[in-house]
């Protein structure tokens, strides 16, 4: 049967009927979409008109394409949501503080949920972050690093993908605002009170109290948002070219 188009690009209209296709259909990773010869068929085109659905697919993320073998539907992944957050923030003018207020609300919910679900592993992933975290203490450019893996570990632990995938999306942010976060407790001899932080977050998880977790974590956010707010008022006053390199340079040395 013939799937009617309209005058709109005809790669544009495949492209959003396949995602309809795997939405509705709930198509998992692996499975097959049908060949090239029957979505010409379907859509009464031409193969590098689906060739080219099937490359936009694969762009974004969504199917992988194998020469002689029909698309299949790939894992999902938050690195749409990346590049879209990572756009938006750097063409505002307070990225960072930006940035924070996406992050706090997720962050406060995350830990909320992981004290509700967490497992057994995720209790070892924590308390091995916290372990390192500890030894790495005095480490300027390590701590910041773990901490993004304690954070990492508790929107997984909460078993929601979506909510973990905008805490991976945040990550590239995230890391700027970590490293300079870091660099300005040192400067005031303020290290160590985030760890202590962590600590009590990490400890209300495994208790499995979810209000202790949920006001541990706010507490936590509440102290870096006022570090952030400082440090990008810092870059501001020394003229917005100067956060806009520093982020520029992050984004380059992420993977």
């Amino acid at each position: 049967m013939h799937t009617p188009l309209t005058r709109t690009k005809l790669s544009l209209q495949i492209f959003d009927a396949m995602i309809a296709h795997i939405v509705e259909d709930d198509l998992q990773p692996g499975s097959a979409l049908p060949s090239t010869a029957t979505l010409c068929e379907q859509f009464a085109t031409s193969r590098p008109v689906v060739r080219e659905a099937l490359s936009a697919l694969e762009a974004v993320g969504l199917v992988e394409v194998h020469n002689g073998r029909n698309a299949v539907v790939k894992e999902l992944d938050g690195h749409l949501i990346k590049m879209f957050l990572s756009r938006v923030l750097h063409n505002n003018q307070r990225p960072l503080t930006d940035m924070m207020d996406v992050r706090i609300p997720l962050e406060i919910q995350a830990a909320r949920l992981a004290a509700q679900r967490a497992t057994g592993g995720d209790f070892e992933v924590l308390d091995g972050l916290m372990a390192q975290m500890d030894d790495a203490l005095l480490d300027t450019e390590g701590y910041p690093a773990l901490d993004i893996a304690f954070h990492m570990a508790i929107a997984r632990a909460t078993g929601n993908g979506a909510l973990e995938w905008f805490s991976e999306a945040l990550r590239t942010e995230l890391t700027t605002v970590m490293v300079e976060v870091r660099r300005y407790r040192e400067v005031h001899d303020l290290v160590g009170d985030e760890q202590q932080q962590h600590r009590r977050i990490a400890e209300a998880i495994r208790a499995g109290d979810a209000d202790a977790a949920e006001a541990a974590m706010r507490e936590h956010m509440k102290s870096s948002e006022g570090y952030v707010r400082m440090i990008e008022e810092s870059f501001l006053e020394a003229g917005e070219p100067a956060l806009r390199t520093i982020l520029a340079g992050r984004a380059r040395n992420q993977p």
